[in-house]
């Protein structure tokens, strides 16, 4: 029987022949002990071999201590990211970029506010691309350096720290894989 490092390489080789992204700025939720308690090792080792690869990867080596949910952040969860919380208000605008690190599938992305207690979207998405990765949308690349603009019609439905994420989401239906980078926000009031 192969050991779990020996999984989570063979893993990391397979899945980088496929599509593999993750926002770097600002930085995304990243693991800790919270993840590892509510997902279990086996998930965090594969998350962390490849902060950039997919879901499934993850998923496909879940084992009995898997209690998260992996398609919301990637299973990073609040508790480990308390220190990086964005304090926005309605008009701001945020600059993002994606590190693009393999990008041969192409599917569909969008970037949108999610509730993190229902896992659902909040209003219409921030940005969305039915053909992503682009490659042809520049320079400069909107599609890798891109902004969002917070909407004013929130409420108080994200003034409290974790209640809900700017998710950036790639699917690569070529592949049937997942990508996901999150970044907690608090909405002020001004």
């Amino acid at each position: 029987m192969k050991s779990l490092a020996t999984k989570v390489a063979l893993l990391s080789v397979i899945s980088g022949v496929c599509g593999h992204a993750v926002v770097e700025d600002p930085p995304p939720r990243k693991t800790g002990p919270a993840q590892e308690a509510a997902c279990g090792q086996n998930v965090v080792l594969v998350l962390e071999a490849d902060i950039a690869g997919p879901i499934e990867n993850a998923v496909a080596g879940a084992d009995a201590d898997y209690k998260c949910n992996a398609y919301l952040c990637r299973g990073y969860q609040f508790e480990d990211n308390t220190d990086n919380v964005l304090s926005v208000a309605a008009g701001d605008v945020l600059d993002f970029h994606v590190n693009l690190v393999a990008g041969h599938h192409p599917g569909y992305a969008n970037v949108s506010i999610v509730n993190t207690a229902t896992n659902e979207v909040v209003g219409e998405p921030l940005r969305s691309w039915d053909n992503w990765p682009d490659h042809l949308s520049g320079p400069p690349r909107d599609d890798i350096d891109y902004n969002v603009t917070i909407p004013d019609s929130l409420g108080s439905t994200c003034s409290k720290a974790g209640d809900c994420v700017i998710q950036w989401y790639w699917y690569a239906s070529g592949n049937e894989q997942t990508y996901e980078s999150c970044h907690d926000f608090t909405l002020s009031s001004s």
